[in-house]
Formats: C-alpha cells, sequence, structure tokens
C-alpha cells in the first residue's frame, strides 16, 4: 500500500477483513454509497478489488476513523483466521441477539443480571441491536421498556391464519422458569380454591408480559389462555380479541371439578 508500513510478511499476506468491516459499518451506520464514497470502490467489487495493493494508506486510514477502529484491524493475514470484533457494544449487541432468540420476553433487571451485566451496558446494546434489526432485510425488531425486553417480527410477514395455526399448535409459547412456575401455581390454586390471590408485587410485570396474568383486575388472576388450555375457560383469549376490546377480565372458572384419576 502507498505510504503504509506493511504487516510481516509483505501486503501479498494480507486481505481486507471484509466481514470485520461490514460489521463496523453498520455498528457507525455507514451505507454503502458511504464506503464507496470512502473507498473509491463500489461495494459490490470490494471481494476482488479492495486490497493492500489497491487502497492508498491515506485512504486506509481516513476508512479507519469513519469505522471508529485502527487501520490494521481492517486486515488479517491470508492464510490465518478472520479476526473477530474487538469486545465492546457490538459484540455486546451481538450476545444480546442471542440471549433474545433462547430467552424470548424477559424482564430488563433479569437478563441484565442473567447476562452480568449493568443496566447502563444492557442498554447500549439494545440501541445498537436495535439500529442493526432496522435493516429491509431484517425479520426481526426489537421491543425495549422499562419492564420487557424481547424480539418481535415486523408487522405483515405472517398472515393472520399462520399465526393462529402457530399459537394453536403450542408453538409460540416459551417454557415457564422454576419461579414463574411457582407463581402460576400458586395463582391457579387461588382461582380453583376461591382463596385470595398470592402473587408478590414485584413479579406481576413480568408474569403480566409472559400473558400468564389477566391484563387487568385490582386481584392478579391467571390468563384466560392459561385457564383454557387447563379446560377451566370457554375459550382463550387472542390478541385480535385484546386489541379490540380492550382489557379483558378472567372467565369464571368452570365449578365442575376435573374427573379424579381412576
Amino acid at each position: 500500500m502507498t505510504d503504509q508500513l506493511a504487516p510481516s510478511g509483505g501486503t501479498s499476506a494480507v486481505v481486507f477483513d471484509l466481514m470485520f468491516l461490514r460489521t463496523r459499518a453498520m455498528e457507525c451506520r455507514l451505507t454503502d454509497e458511504d464506503l464507496t464514497a470512502l473507498t473509491g470502490i463500489p461495494t459490490a467489487d470490494f471481494g476482488t478489488h479492495l486490497t493492500a495493493h489497491t487502497l492508498p494508506a491515506a485512504t486506509l486510514f481516513t476508512l479507519a476513523r469513519a469505522l471508529n477502529t485502527s487501520a490494521e484491524s481492517l486486515l488479517r493475514r491470508r492464510s490465518g483466521p478472520t479476526r473477530r470484533p474487538a469486545p465492546g457494544a457490538a459484540g455486546h449487541a451481538t450476545v444480546l441477539h442471542a440471549a433474545l432468540l433462547e430467552a424470548d420476553r424477559i424482564h430488563p433487571d433479569d437478563l441484565a443480571s442473567a447476562l452480568e451485566w449493568t443496566p447502563h451496558r444492557l442498554k447500549r446494546a439494545a440501541t445498537t441491536l436495535a439500529a442493526h434489526l432496522e435493516q429491509p432485510s431484517s425479520p426481526h425488531r426489537l421491543l425495549y421498556t422499562d419492564t420487557t425486553i424481547h424480539l418481535t417480527t415486523v408487522p405483515g410477514l405472517l398472515g393472520p391464519n399462520q399465526r393462529q395455526n402457530l399459537h394453536n399448535s403450542g408453538h409460540t409459547a416459551a417454557s415457564l422458569a422454576p419461579g414463574e412456575a411457582a407463581a402460576v401455581t400458586r395463582l391457579l390454586h387461588c382461582t380453583v380454591t376461591g382463596l385470595p390471590a398470592d402473587v408478590p408485587p414485584e413479579q406481576i410485570p413480568r408474569l403480566a408480559n409472559r400473558r400468564l396474568l389477566a391484563p387487568s383486575g385490582e386481584q392478579p388472576a391467571a390468563h384466560p389462555d392459561v385457564l383454557f388450555a387447563l379446560g377451566l375457560a370457554a375459550h382463550p383469549l387472542t390478541r385480535t380479541e385484546a386489541a379490540a376490546d380492550g382489557p379483558a377480565s378472567v372467565p369464571a372458572a368452570d365449578p365442575t371439578p376435573p374427573p379424579r384419576p381412576r
């Protein structure tokens, strides 16, 4: 490269780390047009024309500054493994994405604790991940509030019948955590026996976000979907009904006790 100290072995031994370059470009919100303007090479030709021989050193340093990284980090040895992004906001965003694919809907405090992060780190990672997912080709979007953080899909990708079929086949609900299972069991016992519900106040937002608690009512009550699954309600509460009718009340439990096992 012009005016550039080549790594040991000469410039023929190094190539651009295109995966790292594109990752950094996404993090810095640089478009293909921005990268073309910085390098003078169309991004479609990066694989063949973006080389240590064709890009002057001054342009390499300009590109590195725009990507908020070092010039050396954009290069890797031809025979060596691909350089991975250094730990930081981008790495955290990737870890967050993986965690949300595992955990589904979760309270931000619980997620930060599970990842052994501070709330500030989680917020920064969420901001970066949300920007990554705002790509036209991405089916995911990130929803982040004070009480929940989870991935959702771009509206309209799945039709109503497709979503309902997934729901009916039981493939949309995540497994219950031990604490959730214990809380729901206590709640169902109270519902069937008519006793006052005993749910710790700090668990209510989490259980409501997981559609385990009814969306309305002064006292915590089991969600209609939970009661329906156990044969204690006439029908489930679909998302369409919830949106059209507003907060729904919990259907009354069937007074007929379930049959005892023989």
